[in-house]
């Protein structure tokens, strides 16, 4: 099975340049990118910040883009955007979990649990008491066999981007908490906000962080103000492979020059 996941569109309502760059040329880039090469994909997943302020337009917008490709797609909100909004043009009436966008998708490698982590009106990310007793609900109602993955767009832990950090996801413990009696069935955490490719294990558990479609955050490990340090590395998208042993993410830079040879 292969799945692909976007972040950090950060989209405009109006195409105006962020930081110097158009997001919604960048995201029509990536889905073409999508359209040509991986069509094949099962589901789609948007994991957050998708507006960079908020507006409906923006919002529309992304909904218009993504309708052109040819797999379901799936999105969560993150801190840059509006919960109601998001709702009001990307919900596709669909029930909401105690109010908050989250939701449970079944595939033949396993149930992808998609967590809200939007705290309003603060860049940190949350998980409050519904939010886990949801989660608890889906772990502990499952059949014994059945394998999780976690989707959502804050972090569950420091990266050592110490600029990021400050903005990860608050209640990692007690996430900790309600998925520890589960972590040999938990395969894979997806998360975005970090705008950057990186992999690595929390608890054991793998994980893995794509890159924004428009612009990055700095390798920086030093830097503990407020402002983030970011710059216009190539921006990307997640390729995930996956089968009943392996799961493979492969981190995809769309806009990419140079010659094309054979080795």
């Amino acid at each position: 099975m292969k799945i692909i996941q976007i972040s950090d569109t950060h989209l405009t309502g109006d195409d105006r340049l962020l930081f110097g760059s158009s997001p919604g040329q960048r995201l029509a880039a990536a889905i073409d990118s999508i359209r040509r090469d991986h069509a094949d994909a099962a589901f789609c997943l948007f994991t957050g910040d998708l507006a960079e302020g908020a507006e409906v337009a923006a919002y529309r917008r992304l909904a218009d883009l993504a309708a052109t490709l040819p797999m379901p797609c799936h999105f969560l909100p993150g801190n840059h955007d509006a919960r109601g909004l998001f709702r009001q043009v990307l919900g596709g009436g669909r029930a909401y979990a105690d109010g908050f966008e989250q939701q449970a998708v079944d595939t033949r490698f396993g149930r992808f649990l998609l967590l809200d982590t939007l705290r309003s009106g603060s860049a940190s990310g949350e998980l409050c008491a519904q939010r886990i007793a949801w989660l608890d609900r889906q772990l502990a109602q499952a059949r014994p066999d059945l394998r999780f993955w976690l989707v959502m767009h804050h972090p569950p832990l420091p990266v050592g981007i110490p600029s990021m950090d400050q903005y990860a996801l608050a209640e990692a413990d007690q996430l900790w908490e309600c998925i520890a009696p589960y972590r040999d069935r938990i395969r894979h955490i997806l998360f975005g906000h970090v705008h950057r490719a990186i992999g690595g294990s929390w608890h054991g558990i793998p994980f893995s962080c794509t890159k924004s479609t428009n612009h990055q955050v700095a390798l920086d490990l030093r830097s503990r103000g407020v402002d983030v340090p970011g710059g216009h590395e190539a921006p990307g998208f997640a390729v995930i492979l996956i089968d009943a042993d392996n799961v493979v993410v492969h981190h995809h830079e769309f806009l990419a020059t140079g010659p094309a040879f054979l080795l």
